[in-house]
């Protein structure tokens, strides 16, 4: 994280390449009750294993690649109640690291009692917000997703409400996700368009050519609300599948490399702006399949 490099205690790099580390940043990264009460999540069974989970690159994982018709669903906890963890301990053999998040379900409603009940012992990926820097983190890797293993609720003199735990042991702590929570369909690129408008949808569809390849060179509608906001091209195959390459006015691919719309394969961009009105597409790294 950005706000991790500065002066401080500094620890030597060795073998393990470790690097300096500022452990005392400034006060609101140090607060607690940071997290949103907002959390988005899929159930492990929604992630598309006929497609790669997206590799970690920097600490940062990409879009999950979704079965057709899944997305992403949303929990609203009591304010302040979400708690992230992390924990480090050496076994006899190994060290272990441990996620573990908790939150607060407010009252007794069916759709609680439904998600509790559906939930328990089940796989999920979660996606959470830091309020102080607008970073998201996910909850569950590559190798195994984040379990519901209990909760703990009633209703008594001072509240009504259930206290859920999700844990995940599984060798790496909290990623940055950097890809995105679609809610709804994606919005769908016509055929033969070199160009499509943005809209909030934050995934798009790509349509075959009917006669030839059309490469996409560009993304209207852009406004200064869009950048930093992450969108996904889906593949659509076909006999002519669109492609993007490195541009120097709309997209910036890593190492250069031109994607093919395949079908089954995506790609993220982040919207960067690079001048007064003109803004880029830079690929997500690891986010492409």
């Amino acid at each position: 994280m950005d706000h991790l490099i500065g002066t401080g205690s500094v620890i030597t790099a060795g073998v393990l390449g470790l690097a300096s580390v500022n452990g005392d940043p400034e006060n609101k990264y140090k607060t607690g009750k940071q997290v949103k009460a907002r959390l988005w999540f899929i159930e492990a069974a929604q992630y598309d294993d006929t497609q790669q989970f997206p590799i970690r690159v920097n600490r940062q994982i990409g879009n999950i690649p979704l079965k057709n018709g899944e997305f992403w669903h949303y929990v609203d906890s009591v304010l302040d109640s979400p708690e992230p963890k992390w924990t480090g301990q050496m076994g006899d053999i190994a060290a272990t690291v441990k996620n573990e998040l908790t939150y607060i379900l407010g009252g007794m409603a069916d759709d609680v009692f439904d998600h509790l009940e559906r939930g328990i012992g089940q796989g999920f990926y979660i996606v959470w917000q830091v309020c102080a820097t607008g970073d998201y983190f996910i909850a569950g890797n590559a190798c195994k997703p984040v379990r519901m293993t209990k909760f703990e609720g009633g209703s008594d003199k001072d509240k009504t409400a259930t206290t859920v735990t999700f844990e995940v042991d599984c060798g790496e702590i909290f990623s940055k996700y950097v890809g995105n929570t679609p809610s709804q369909p994606a919005a769908i690129v016509a055929a033969d368009a070199a160009t499509f408008v943005l809209t909030s949808n934050p995934q798009y569809q790509l349509t075959s050519g009917t006669a030839n390849v059309v490469p996409i060179t560009g993304i209207t509608g852009t406004t200064d609300a869009d950048v930093n906001r992450v969108i996904t091209l889906l593949g659509s195959g076909g006999t002519h599948p669109s492609t993007i390459s490195s541009s120097a006015t709309e997209f910036l691919l890593v190492g250069g490399a031109t994607w093919t719309a395949d079908a089954g394969s995506q790609i993220s961009f982040k919207i960067f702006k690079d001048g007064v009105a003109s803004y880029k597409f830079v690929e997500v790294a690891g986010s492409r399949s």
